[in-house]
C-alpha cells in the first residue's frame, strides 16, 4: 500500500526547491547513455521475433504533445535507468507529483484511492523537475520506460492524443449515455471525452499499471468533483460477465498479442483484436456505437477475412478513417473503424447501407479531414466490398466501383490454372551469389532486373547446384521455353518476358499462363497494362503482388485475330519499339469498352 507522511512530503519539496534543484546532476555514463538515446531515439527492429525479445526502450514520439519535451524525457528516462528505478514506482511518483501541484493530494477521496495502490514514492522522481504541457505525462513516460519487447508481447502501443480526440468528438452525452474503454491504457480516450460525467465513464486494463495511470488521470481531469473512477484491473476477454451493456466502446486494442481460448489453446491464426472487438460489440446497448483503431492490414490482407466477414454480417458499418502516422518502433500505419449494434437489423438491411462515411486524415491537424482525390465526395460504396473472395475492403468511390464492375464482368477465364514458381531461396546470398561471373557461373536475375516487357542486363551469378539451395522450383520451370516472371514487392504489376530459360532469386515469381485462346505474350499483354494496374490496386491494395490476388484478375475472351494482333505488338515491344505499347493499352481498353481515363 502508498504510505507517506504528508506533511513531511511537503517539507521535502519545499527543501527541494530551495536547495534550487532545477537541474539534476548526472553521472558521466548518464549523459553517455543520453547521447546514446538521442542519436538513435526510434530503437527500431526489422525482425519482428527479434523485438519480441528487445531490451531496447524507445521513445514514442507519436505521443508527445510537445516536441520540445522529447530531451526532457530522454534525460528522465536515462536518470531512471542509470538508478535502476521501478518502472511502477516511477509512475506512481510522478501521479502523486500531479495531484499535488494541481491542490488535489490532501483530498480525501484521493488519498483513500491512493492508499489502495501498492506503490512506493520515489523523492528523486517527485523533485524532478518534469513538463506541464503533456496531455498525459504518467502514459508517455511508462511508454519511454517500457521494453520494447514487452510492449510488442503485448501489442500495448498507447494512443496519440489527437488520435483519441478524433474518434471520440461529437459523443452525446446528455441523456446519460455511457462510455466504456476495454484496453484503456492510461486513459487516452477516457481523457479525451467532452461532456461526460464521471459516473458514465468505464474502463478496464489486464496492467495493473495502466489502471492505476487512468484512476489518478481521471482524478485530474474532475478535480471539483468527488468520486470513484469505475476503472477495474482484469482481461476483459476472460470476464464471462459485464453487469451493463454501454452506449459508446471506443478502444484501441492489442495487435498481435498472443490469445487463448477456453481450452487453453493458443489463437495462432487470429489476432487479438478480432476478439476484442467482437467480445465489446455484443457488449453495446441497442444503437450503440463502437470505434476501434486497428491495423491498416485488416482492410486487405487474406488473414483478416473472418474479421471482414463478421463486420459486414453483424454491423452497421459507418465510416472508416486512415490515419496519416505510425506508432514508433513498428511500421504498421493504422485506421479507425466506426460500426453501430442494431438488434432488430437484418443482414439484407445492413447491405442496404451502401455507403460508407470514408475520411484520410492530414498529418498535423486532425481538426479538419480532408477526403482522398478519388473520394470527393467522403464515401465510399460498401458494395465493394463483396467484389473480392477475401471481402477486401476497397476503398472505392462510387464512380470508381462502376468501372471496377465493369471490368469484372467481362472477364471469363482466371489463372488459376496457370503454373506458379517461386524464385530460388539460396539460404546464403553472401557466398552463393556473386557478383563477377566466374568458370561454371551463369546469370540470375532479381525483381530490380524484372520492368516491363522485359529483362535488365543481369547484375548477379551463380554456380547452379539445386542440391544446396533451400529452396528451388522445378527444373522444367526454369528452363521453360517461354514464362513470364515478376516483381514480388511492388506498388504495381510488373511483368517481363523470358524465353531465355535463365534463373531467378526469390525476389522474383515465375508464372506460366494456361488462358484460352491467349499466347503468353498476350497474356503479359493484359498483365501490364494500365487497366490490369488500376484493377489490381483498387481491389487488393496491396505492397506485394500475391498469387492468389493474381488468380482473381478477369481475363476476357478475344477473338484469334486480336490474340494475333496483341502478341504481335508485344513482339515489337521486346524488339525496342516502345511506342507499341500505346497501341496495346488502346486496344485493351477497347476490349473492355472502358475509356482511358482511370
Amino acid at each position: 500500500m502508498f504510505q507517506i507522511n504528508f506533511k513531511n512530503f511537503l517539507l521535502f519539496l519545499h527543501n527541494m526547491k530551495n536547495e534550487g534543484n532545477s537541474k539534476i546532476l548526472v553521472s558521466d555514463a548518464t549523459a553517455r547513455n543520453w547521447r546514446r538515446l538521442h542519436s538513435d531515439s526510434s530503437g527500431r527492429l526489422t525482425k519482428r521475433a527479434n523485438k519480441m525479445l528487445s531490451t531496447k526502450t524507445v521513445m514514442p514520439l507519436e505521443c508527445f504533445s510537445n516536441k520540445e519535451n522529447v530531451v526532457v524525457l530522454q534525460r528522465f528516462k536515462s536518470f531512471c535507468l542509470e538508478n535502476t528505478l521501478s518502472i511502477k514506482n516511477v509512475v506512481f511518483s510522478v501521479g502523486v507529483k500531479l495531484l499535488h501541484e494541481s491542490g488535489l493530494y490532501g483530498k480525501p477521496h484521493v488519498r483513500k484511492i491512493l492508499d489502495q495502490i501498492s506503490a512506493e514514492i520515489i523523492p528523486a522522481v517527485v523533485g524532478y523537475p518534469l513538463p506541464a504541457d503533456e496531455y498525459d505525462l504518467m502514459g508517455l513516460i511508462y511508454q519511454c520506460l517500457l521494453l520494447e519487447g514487452e510492449k510488442n508481447r503485448k501489442g500495448s502501443y498507447y494512443t496519440p492524443a489527437e488520435v483519441a480526440r478524433n474518434m471520440t468528438k461529437g459523443l452525446n452525452f446528455s441523456d446519460n449515455q455511457t462510455f466504456f474503454d476495454p484496453c484503456c491504457g492510461s486513459g487516452a480516450f477516457l481523457l479525451a471525452l467532452e461532456g461526460a460525467k464521471p459516473s458514465q465513464i468505464f474502463g478496464c486494463d489486464s496492467d495493473p499499471i495502466a489502471v492505476m495511470m487512468t484512476k489518478i488521470n481521471l482524478l485530474l481531469k474532475f478535480p471539483t468533483e468527488v468520486f470513484v473512477p469505475q476503472v477495474v484491473c482484469c482481461d476483459f476477454l476472460n470476464e464471462t460477465h459485464w453487469p451493463q451493456a454501454f452506449t459508446y466502446i471506443i478502444s484501441n486494442p492489442p495487435w498481435g498479442a498472443v490469445v487463448y481460448d477456453k481450452s487453453g489453446n493458443s489463437v495462432s491464426t487470429r489476432e487479438s483484436f478480432s476478439f476484442f472487438f467482437e467480445k465489446a460489440f455484443n457488449q453495446l446497448e441497442n444503437d450503440g456505437v463502437i470505434r476501434f483503431l486497428l491495423p491498416e492490414s485488416i482492410l486487405n490482407v487474406k488473414t483478416h477475412r473472418h474479421f471482414r466477414k463478421f463486420l459486414l454480417e453483424n454491423t452497421d458499418i459507418q465510416s472508416i478513417t486512415k490515419y496519416p502516422g505510425t506508432f514508433s518502433g513498428v511500421q504498421t500505419k493504422y485506421i479507425d473503424i466506426q460500426c453501430a449494434r442494431h438488434f432488430d437489423w437484418s443482414e439484407a438491411e445492413r447491405r442496404n447501407l451502401r455507403h460508407i462515411d470514408y475520411y484520410e486524415l492530414s498529418a498535423g491537424d486532425f481538426s479538419t479531414p480532408f477526403h482522398s482525390a478519388r473520394n470527393d465526395d467522403g464515401h465510399v460504396s460498401k458494395d465493394a466490398f463483396y467484389l473480392t473472395k477475401n471481402l477486401n475492403f476497397n476503398l472505392l468511390s462510387e464512380d470508381d466501383y462502376h468501372k471496377v464492375r465493369i471490368i469484372l464482368e467481362k472477364g471469363k477465364y482466371t489463372l488459376k490454372d496457370s503454373i506458379w514458381a517461386l524464385g530460388i531461396v539460396t539460404g546464403d546470398n553472401k557466398n552463393k551469389v556473386k557478383s563477377k561471373r566466374g568458370r561454371g557461373m551463369e546469370p540470375i536475375y532479381t525483381g530490380k532486373e524484372i520492368e516491363a516487357y522485359t529483362l535488365k542486363k543481369p547484375l548477379k551469378f551463380v554456380n547452379y547446384k539445386r542440391s544446396e539451395y533451400q529452396q528451388v522450383a522445378k527444373d522444367q520451370i526454369y528452363r521453360a521455353d517461354e514464362k513470364l516472371v515478376y516483381k514480388f514487392i511492388s506498388k504495381n504489376l510488373v511483368f517481363a518476358y523470358d524465353d531465355s530459360k535463365s534463373l531467378f532469386l526469390n525476389s522474383a515469381n515465375i508464372l506460366i499462363p494456361r488462358i484460352p485462346g491467349m499466347s503468353i505474350k498476350t497474356v503479359l499483354a493484359f498483365l501490364n497494362s494500365e487497366l490490369f494496374k488500376y484493377l489490381y490496386k483498387s481491389l487488393f491494395g496491396e505492397i506485394k503482388i500475391l498469387k492468389g490476388n493474381l488468380m482473381e484478375l478477369p481475363f476476357p475472351e478475344i477473338t484469334p485475330e486480336t490474340d494475333k494482333k496483341l502478341t504481335n505488338l508485344v513482339d515489337e515491344v521486346l524488339k525496342g519499339n516502345k511506342e507499341a505499347v500505346k497501341d496495346i493499352e488502346a486496344l485493351i481498353y477497347n476490349i473492355f469498352s472502358i475509356t482511358n481515363n482511370l
